[in-house]
């Protein structure tokens, strides 16, 4: 990730958004941006007269470099921010799109980090031109109303051309996971929230050793690696069961994919420019969804809907699924909430085994391992 520092902002958080503020705070951080102060607002979009006036106090007093709106905020109130305080606005999806661009390394993911960001900023564009025809803005990026017009059109014009690129990405990488199937490798997408512990169970699955730690988005593109926690004498033993033939069994290649975290409510732009991502989860033979037990039930149970809700737009359910209950070391009370994980689980009519693990302690991964194991040779044919 690149060390970045955006210096100081006031954080603007919607009363629709009021139980998602530590998110809200994580992003900021993990953004590079200390929090100097947190106003709260009723209005889930817009900006009205004495809340701007309160806004602009602060920002007097504070001098932010930055104005972050969690929330989607309406073109015309971004502008009225930005004209009263003079600071950069910048809301949800910007807020995400920035963080993805300090970890992004990959060519796929810059150029969909690119095409999100513009696809976000056309409707502001679009605003400037208005509010510059009307005479009350002096321009943008240059004097006068025609710089505004121009960039416009730049910016449409960057977007074609990045989509066209995208398609040939897309085209070829769709190709290879084709290919993949065909060669008999099975594949494991590893999916939840952020900071669920994806990585750290995807290292210990492995055994290898990516970069963790507590900030959101650590991964931006899969990372791949082979399952190696799973015994021989496990494979050959369900190969026997199964009616497989053992040779084919012990050559059997499991391919394991980290994927991007989730987030609640995800934007349309962020869901449509990390296709690449995604697409893992589309092609594989099973999907692992981490979730993090430790927090509070509501909080889990909202997101495990939220994250089935995800895969269904992207077409992923009806693949085979094993949900990781981790952080278990974190809380007396597991065994309750792996309960009420899996009423949860029958009230979405999903199929889903339910594995408490610890990331941390290594608790329960043998058995995850396992299962993985004995849920993919289920599902491929004898013989």
């Amino acid at each position: 990730m690149k060390d970045r520092r955006n210096g100081r902002a006031l954080l603007i958080v919607p009363r629709n958004r009021l139980s998602h503020l530590d998110e809200a705070l994580s992003l900021a951080e993990t953004a590079g941006y200390e929090v100097s102060a947190i106003i709260k607002t009723r209005h889930p979009k817009a900006v009205k007269k004495g809340f701007i006036d309160e806004v602009k106090r602060l920002a007097g007093e504070l001098k932010p470099e930055a104005i972050i709106f969690y929330g989607d905020i309406r073109p015309s109130s971004s502008f009225i921010l930005m004209r009263e305080t003079g600071a950069r606005v910048i809301d949800r999806v910007m807020l995400i799109l920035e963080i993805f661009a300090n970890h992004a390394s990959s060519k796929e993911a810059l150029l969909q980090i690119e095409a999100a960001r513009i696809r976000h900023e056309i409707p502001l564009v679009r605003e400037l031109i208005r509010r510059a025809k009307m005479g009350e803005f002096p321009g943008f990026l240059g004097p006068g109303r025609y710089a505004v017009d121009e960039y416009y059109r730049h910016l449409t014009r960057r977007l074609a051309r990045i989509r066209r690129e995208l398609e040939k990405i897309k085209s070829t990488r769709e190709s290879r996971l084709r290919s993949r199937s065909r060669d008999g490798i099975l594949h494991v997408a590893i999916v939840g929230y952020a900071s669920a512990g994806k990585t750290s169970i995807f290292n210990l699955l492995t055994g290898e050793k990516k970069p963790v730690g507590p900030e959101y988005f650590t991964t931006l593109h899969p990372k791949h690696s082979a399952l190696q926690r799973v015994s021989e004498n496990y494979r050959l033993r369900k190969g026997f069961e199964r009616g497989w033939n053992p040779t084919a069994v012990r050559d059997t290649k499991v391919v394991v994919a980290d994927t991007v975290g989730f987030l609640r409510d995800v934007p349309p732009e962020i869901v449509e420019a990390f296709h690449a991502t995604l697409a893992e989860i589309k092609y594989s033979d099973l999907i692992v969804f981490v979730v993090d037990v430790s927090e509070d039930l509501a909080s889990v149970l909202e997101k495990l809907k939220a994250g089935i809700d995800v895969l269904a737009r992207i077409g992923a359910i009806g693949i085979p699924m094993i949900i990781a209950a981790n952080k278990v070391d974190l809380v007396e009370d597991w065994g309750e909430r792996v309960k009420s994980l899996k009423d949860y689980i029958s009230f979405l009519s999903l199929d889903a085994p339910i594995i408490p693990v610890s990331a941390k302690t290594g608790y329960g991964i043998d058995e995850l391992a396992d299962r993985i194991a004995s849920q993919l040779i289920r599902g491929r044919p004898t013989g």
